[in-house]
């Protein structure tokens, strides 16, 4: 049969897109492409990749009896999702919903119980990993998250009655949060109950609007059904909330292609192979490109060398971190701000370069040599960075990072155990809590200096965080060369920093850098007794007892002081209260990273509170007494003291005694 030349004709509604010209001698047919994607689509839809599950961040406890018997019928709840849907479809779960005191940190000995049910399994000892997940149930009953666990358990074994079993108790206990939600749509998609799955995950998103998986999987499940333009509309959202998943751009483009769309599923495969080349570039995908002429065969590895080094252009300096995380990098633009310093002024920008060494050598890829404000003030056009850390192969992925200050770190289990990632570094304590395979935890990063990152469930996990202050920052190349181009000419404070560098080490090799515009070369050449492989960290000291004391002496000193008319005074010491002891003191920054924000924020409002009615302000600081200001004072210091203590128990987790 003779090939016929085709004009390529798109259609964007319900008519078929032909394929283009490609030549006499290679010509493919609709039919075979169709055969061919199909038979792709199928493999991927039995092949889809494992969860990333959001933290349980909002807890309700709910009194309802449990029965464990094998024939219990199940109360799904699927019915009450969908009046849910209906009645509160602005409902959103963020990383500030507060969790229930006590339900959020599990006893050590119920985490101990759900570890040895994660091991058992990945053994195959299944029933004996049942038999630990019970004994995690019974120390724990009222614990949404030890029945989601369960459930999820169960979900890995295949044995979907038993799962749907605890997750409908995780949800009796925890009608509100959307993880656990996700994870039962994850086991009904598994059990190919895929009405009650679309549930579910509707649920997920309502809960949870900006939460990527949830909308995938809301999206694979209409796929599971055959209806195809529903999976696409919500895959077309997953590309848009989070453009670098593969899966996303590849499922869409499936779809896309089954419904005849060959021209616009073309762009979302060729995504697909930029973001994983190996896992994507499939011979269907590739048959599929070059039957529509846009294949490249030439591997793209060129723009890989072509990473420029951290170099400033138009008055900036744009820093580059070179790892796999999900970092939001946003180019800075040029700065418009001119200097005022006077005569010695030369120019608005210096140029710095320099060499690190550290006992002679290169400090290796994960220094940083950076430039703080002396003032404290941002620099012109300073981001923040939004990044992911993972849990994988029980270690942290990347395990050295560098973020500015004010960035947000996202922490993901992508084991099949349960971690629970803390840090006592200065001015950077937190404590995560128990986070099970696929979960999420987002914290803040508002204080400077160097992080320690641990699991308490895993000695030998360990990794690092720099925090950048305000400033600049760079990374020496492999010869230990750094440099800076077009910093805003200022006085800073010069430092340089390796996971290896023990903290006199970095204090011994400050430098003064006071920029007129004047080139300049500072080296650091940095000696230490420390090896390579050492990671030192600055353990915080804070007593947290001891600054909930100070904000009470100054609210109640405060307080006297208003009784006798010194207005100024009394204010000075309710602001002092919040701004040196509650937020300077750190005790507000480890509340809102272990717990959160709302939490920490909520604790704040109240001291505020106090202090506008000393300060005058509001319609209550008219009728206020001395003694009703007492009370609010008496009523926020013993809420901030059993913060406090939930606090000092999940920093020293090894000091809980249990009962």
């Amino acid at each position: 049969m003779k090939s016929k030349n085709i004009k390529e004709k798109k259609d964007y509604g319900h008519n078929d897109i032909t394929l283009p010209n490609i030549g006499k001698k290679i010509v493919v047919p609709i039919f075979w492409t169709i055969v061919v994607v199909s038979g792709l689509w199928s493999l991927m839809h039995f092949s889809t990749p494992e969860t990333k599950l959001e933290p349980y961040t909002k807890v309700q406890k709910a009194s309802a009896p449990f029965d464990n018997s094998p024939n219990a019928a199940i109360k799904t709840k699927l019915e009450r999702f969908t009046e849910t849907q209906q009645t509160e479809p602005q409902k959103i779960l963020t990383s500030n919903s507060e969790p229930k005191k006590n339900n959020y940190q599990l006893p050590r000995n119920t985490l101990e119980h759900i570890q040895k049910g994660m091991k058992l399994i990945e053994e195959g000892k299944f029933n004996t990993a049942d038999i630990q997940f019970e004994k995690a149930a019974q120390i724990s009953p009222n614990s949404a998250e030890v029945f989601a666990l369960w459930g999820t358990a169960l979900r890995v074994q295949e044995k979907y009655k038993g799962a749907n079993l605890r997750f409908a108790k995780a949800m009796e206990l925890s009608p509100d949060d959307a993880e656990i939600a996700f994870n039962w749509g994850v086991s009904r998609f598994r059990e190919k109950a895929t009405d009650e799955a679309i549930k579910l995950f509707s649920q997920t998103v309502e809960l949870s609007p900006s939460y990527f998986m949830g909308w995938y999987y809301l999206g694979k499940a209409y796929g599971q059904k055959n209806n195809f333009d529903e999976e696409i509309k919500y895959l077309l959202k997953v590309t848009k909330l989070k453009p670098d998943f593969g899966w996303g751009h590849f499922d869409l483009a499936i779809a896309l292609s089954l419904k005849k769309k060959f021209e616009e599923a073309a762009p979302h495969f060729e995504k697909a192979i930029a973001i994983d080349k190996k896992q994507f570039e499939k011979p269907f995908v590739v048959q599929f490109l070059t039957a529509l002429g846009r294949h490249n065969p030439i591997p793209p590895k060129k723009e890989e060398k072509k990473k420029p080094e951290p170099v400033a252009k138009q008055s900036k300096i744009r820093t580059t971190e070179n790892n796999k995380s999900n970092a939001e990098e946003v180019k800075s633009e040029g700065s418009d701000h001119k200097m005022d310093e006077g005569s010695k002024m030369k120019k608005t920008t210096t140029n710095i370069k320099g060499t690190m060494l550290v006992n002679g050598k290169p400090p290796g890829f994960n220094a940083i040599v950076f430039l703080e404000t002396k003032t404290k003030m941002k620099a012109p056009n300073q981001k923040i960075l939004k990044i992911n850390i993972d849990q994988s192969s029980l270690q942290f992925s990347p395990k050295h990072t560098i973020v500015p200050v004010g960035s947000t770190v996202s922490f993901s289990n992508k084991d099949n155990e349960v971690h629970n990632v803390f840090s006592k570094s200065l001015n950077n304590q937190f404590n995560l809590g128990a986070m099970s395979s696929g979960m999420v935890k987002t914290i803040s990063l508002l204080q400077p200096g160097p992080i320690v990152l641990r699991c308490n469930l895993h000695k030998d996990m360990v990794g690092t965080i720099f925090v950048v202050p305000n400033g600049y920052y760079t990374k020496p190349d492999k010869q230990g060369d750094f440099k800076f181009k077009d910093v805003k000419s200022a006085r800073y404070i010069m430092q340089a920093w390796a996971p290896h560098l023990a903290p006199g080490d970095v204090e011994t090799n400050l430098k003064s850098a006071d920029l007129n515009g004047e080139d300049k070369i500072l080296d650091f050449n940095i000696k230490t007794d420390s090896h390579p492989e050492e990671i030192h960290d600055m353990v915080d000291s804070v007593n947290y007892n001891d600054l909930v004391d100070n904000i009470d002496i100054e609210l109640k000193q405060a307080i006297q002081d208003w009784e006798n008319g010194k207005k100024y005074v009394s204010r000075k010491r309710a602001l002092m209260a919040i701004t040196k002891y509650y937020d300077g003191g750190g005790l507000k920054g480890a509340l809102a990273k272990s717990f959160s924000e709302k939490r920490s924020q909520n604790l704040e409002d109240k001291l505020d509170d106090i202090r506008k009615i000393i300060s005058g302000i509001g319609a209550e600081s008219k009728s206020a007494s001395a003694e009703s200001l007492r009370q609010k004072v008496a009523f926020t210091i013993s809420q901030l003291r059993n913060n406090v203590q939930e606090l000092e128990a999940r920093l020293n987790p090894d000091s809980i005694k249990l009962k």
